[in-house]
């Protein structure tokens, strides 16, 4: 079945469903998740982070979604049912975040549908208004 693994962006792939759970193909998680697994564990970039069980994580190939989230220490939501699986950035980058009181760099329209950073603005004082009809 098709899946949408939603990280930092959306991606689809194909996956497995069982228990609950849904698998992909090791070949398709950098695709999938920015991750790929190797000998030193879960790698991103120059970022690698250690598997201590690869069994809980990989199966014939395939590696369990939740087992990821989990072994990445991101929460993570998998519903097999409507193939979609949604992942956080993990707690100690979230918090490291707030505490550095620096806000993403978002990009937003203008009144005039002009895409403008919020880098764009750097050193200037600024104010977001949210509004929602919820």
């Amino acid at each position: 079945m098709r899946v949408v693994v939603v990280t930092d962006e959306a991606r689809e792939v194909d996956a497995e469903a069982g228990d609950g759970g849904l698998r992909i193909r090791v070949d398709d998680l950098e695709a999938a998740t920015g991750w790929h697994l190797n000998d030193d564990g879960l790698c991103r970039g120059e970022m690698c982070v250690p598997v201590r069980d690869r069994g809980a994580l990989l199966s014939d190939g395939l590696i369990d979604l939740a087992a990821l989230g989990q072994a990445l220490h991101c929460p993570t939501v998998v519903d097999a049912e409507h193939g979609v699986v949604a992942m956080a950035e993990p707690a100690a980058d979230r918090v490291s975040a707030l505490e550095s009181l620096n806000a993403p760099d978002v990009t937003l329209p203008d009144l005039d549908g002009k895409p403008v950073r919020l880098s764009d603005y750097a050193g200037k004082k600024k104010l977001l208004v949210a509004w929602a009809s919820w």
